[in-house]
């Protein structure tokens, strides 16, 4: 899970390939869609080099066909594990699908067109997240906490009681959810998480991989409906989840990144499968 020495690669050389990868536009060269904005720039606000794979947090940036200081972005993150002599393999992009085609409709309502000018000097939107705590705690005490974490999903899951869950993150936590909102508050986290959950009592949460850099954490956590009776298939999809570690077996922050469409279509197929809702 993100581990990564087992590979054998030096984290020195995993570092070089990655700042190389970027020099080389990696970002925009894994994304041919994006070809079609060529207003577009883009912005890494920060990275996790862990073992043999890289996590990244990127601001999609428009400019703004006035001249003008108005924000057209939208944020995502992406993943890359390292193979060797200088090379990526491409693990994941995770973006909100609507909050692309808003801010894109929002930037072409306001001018823009492809022979608006991109700025490369864009960064990130004020005021979006909040930095991980410092100073940094021991790994091994995020590691022990993350799997914490990973269980307290798993126990809340069979007993239906998402108090457990809600516990563990600090009074004064923000909770990003690219689909739901921004929560700012452990009371607000508590009481949207009891009643999203509510629908979907049996999902499962199991970790890909997850990678640690100080008190944050990004991983890989795909959100699996079990298949309905007499069915086999698959019924999951991808969210990269970020976490800021506050000590004391607490989270300060979380963020979900995923694609709302994707997992519209996977509780359609789930249902259309025979999977129940709960008083739907």
């Amino acid at each position: 899970m993100g581990d990564g020495v087992a590979a054998g690669f030096d984290r020195a050389e995993v570092e070089a390939a990655w700042a190389d990868y970027q020099g080389r536009g990696g970002i925009e060269a894994d994304r041919p869609d994006w070809a079609r904005h060529p207003a577009l720039s883009l912005w890494v606000e920060w990275s996790i080099v862990d073992g043999d794979r890289v996590a990244y947090y990127v601001w999609h940036n428009l400019s703004d066909p006035s001249g003008g200081s108005a924000r057209y972005a939208w944020a995502g993150t992406g993943a890359l594990r390292y193979t060797g002599d200088g090379a990526f393999a491409v693990e994941g992009h995770f973006h909100n699908s609507a909050d692309r085609r808003r801010v894109t409709a929002e930037w072409e309502a306001a001018g823009g067109t492809e022979a608006t000018a991109p700025d490369p000097s864009l960064r990130g939107v004020e005021g979006w997240s909040p930095e991980p705590r410092t100073p940094a705690y021991p790994r091994a005490e995020v590691e022990a906490e993350f799997e914490k974490y990973r269980l307290r999903a798993a126990r809340a899951v069979e007993t239906g009681d998402w108090d457990q869950w809600a516990d563990q993150f600090t009074d004064d936590a923000h909770y990003r959810e690219h689909h739901y909102g921004y929560f700012t508050s452990g009371p607000e986290i508590r009481a949207w998480i009891k009643s999203v959950m509510q629908p979907f009592p049996t999902m499962e949460f199991p970790v890909s991989w997850r990678l640690i850099d100080g008190n944050r954490v990004s991983a890989l956590i795909p959100n699996i409906l079990p298949p309905p009776e007499g069915d086999d298939g698959y019924y999951g999809f991808d969210v990269n989840t970020m976490l800021h570690y506050a000590g004391n077996g607490q989270w300060s922050y979380e963020e979900d990144v995923y694609s709302p469409r994707d997992a519209e279509k996977v509780v359609g197929r789930w249902v259309a499968a025979g999977g129940v809702i709960p008083g739907a």
